[in-house]
């Protein structure tokens, strides 16, 4: 659930209202894309230092990397240039290659493979099925409370609910599963 609402509240502002201020106050299309850029390298460097890695707690991980996500709201909130903004994306990309990595071994380690599509489908659905609402109403409620209001709130709900999941004593009950322990 937290990320149909993450989706909703915290990422549809990203997506949508992000090109929208790039063009307004950051510089136009090209910074937008070498902050969209950054966000990439972000990405892609986490994911290289995530190769090989075995945290004892890969829930916990996961976790900490969503908090990541909200971070480019909190810059675009507080009409920041456009530095800060490519230095929250980095952060933002980092966080999502943590996140996901950890996220979907530690799924396929938790979950009997017959079951695993099923699984994954009961939490993408409500994630991108309530997440797209976000793209038809941040406009209006950019118009009505403007974009910092939109983005200051998409950043409280996604570092709020980022600190919720790590609360949770099952995500903190999950466990790396070695593949020994997996053999009979």
């Amino acid at each position: 659930m937290q990320f149909a609402f993450f989706n909703l509240i915290t990422w549809a502002p990203w997506m949508l209202l992000g090109p929208v201020m790039g063009r307004v106050y950051l510089g136009g299309a090209a910074v937008w894309g070498a902050i969209m850029g950054v966000k990439g390298a972000g990405a892609i460097a986490a994911g290289l230092l995530c190769l090989g890695r075995r945290p004892r707690r890969p829930l916990v991980v996961a976790t900490i990397g969503t908090f990541c996500y909200a971070l480019p709201d909190i810059p675009m909130a507080l009409h920041a240039t456009a530095v800060w903004v490519a230095a929250a994306a980095f952060c933002c990309g980092a966080g999502s290659a943590v996140s996901g990595t950890f996220t979907g071994t530690a799924m396929q380690q938790q979950v009997p493979p017959e079951l695993l599509a099923r699984v994954s489908a009961l939490g993408m659905f409500p994630a991108y099925g309530i997440g797209v609402i976000g793209y038809a109403i941040d406009g209006p409620l950019a118009a009505a409370f403007g974009p910092a209001a939109v983005f200051g709130v998409g950043a409280v709900y996604g570092l709020l609910s980022s600190a919720v999941v790590l609360t949770l004593r099952s995500v903190r009950g999950v466990t790396w599963v070695d593949k020994e322990q997996n053999e009979p």
